[in-house]
């Protein structure tokens, strides 16, 4: 049984990016756990609907079949004006208390800057350090985010996990994001997403698959 921790910059990163992937771990019984930093609402002028994004956080997150999720509220798209030193405390202390044996987090060259920050602080909190149970750290893309980096720092794959079974249930979990999801041909509509899949699928031989950069991997 693995302990997999998700470490995402906003209620519904968890599910654009690995969310096929969480479910299946959520299948074999791996114990899964997400953390989000920022709110995902207030640049938006939108604070009181910060409460019903963590709902809609929680209704996806069951559906892929997680449970724990925390939310550590940050101001959504200020990530950079909060200290590195304190981000990455916080996400210490998640990886201390949880004890993850693989982690989930944002590609480091993504276009939004609070997913570049949230990956700055993961992968300094997850140094390896004695007793460290972490051996692998997986970057994920944010589709409507990740596509739109610089030609020579674009997102490429070397890792892909088939999501054939679970596809449908991704999808069902995205739409519990109203407001989040979009009418095709924006890169976060449901069509698109299935789309998306089947690109990836492509690539790797696989009907439906989700794509990861391997940031950091451990062989004992």
């Amino acid at each position: 049984m693995d302990k997999v921790l998700v470490i995402c910059a906003h209620p519904d990163d968890e599910t654009l990016g690995p969310g096929g992937t969480l479910s299946l771990h959520a299948i074999k019984k791996d114990k899964v756990s997400v953390l989000i930093i920022a709110d995902g609402e207030t640049s938006r002028e939108s604070h009181s609907k910060i409460e019903i994004r963590q709902k809609q956080a929680v209704q996806a997150c069951s559906i892929l079949g997680i449970s724990d999720v925390e939310f550590l509220n940050y101001p959504d798209q200020k990530l950079d004006s909060i200290s590195l030193l304190e981000l990455t405390k916080k996400i210490k202390e998640k990886i201390l208390k949880f004890n993850p044996s693989l982690i989930y987090t944002h590609y480091w060259e993504d276009l939004n800057n609070d997913h570049r920050r949230t990956f700055e602080a993961t992968a300094v909190a997850s140094r390896p350090f004695k007793n460290s149970k972490i051996r692998k750290i997986l970057c994920f893309e944010t589709p409507s985010s990740t596509e739109w980096s610089l030609a020579n720092k674009s997102f490429k794959p070397n890792c892909f996990v088939n999501i054939e079974k679970v596809i449908n249930k991704k999808l069902s979990a995205l739409k519990k994001y109203k407001n989040e999801i979009h009418s095709f041909p924006h890169p976060r509509s449901i069509v698109s997403i299935r789309n998306r899949s089947r690109y990836w699928g492509s690539m790797s031989g696989l009907k439906n698959a989700e794509p990861f950069m391997i940031f950091r991997e451990v062989i004992q």
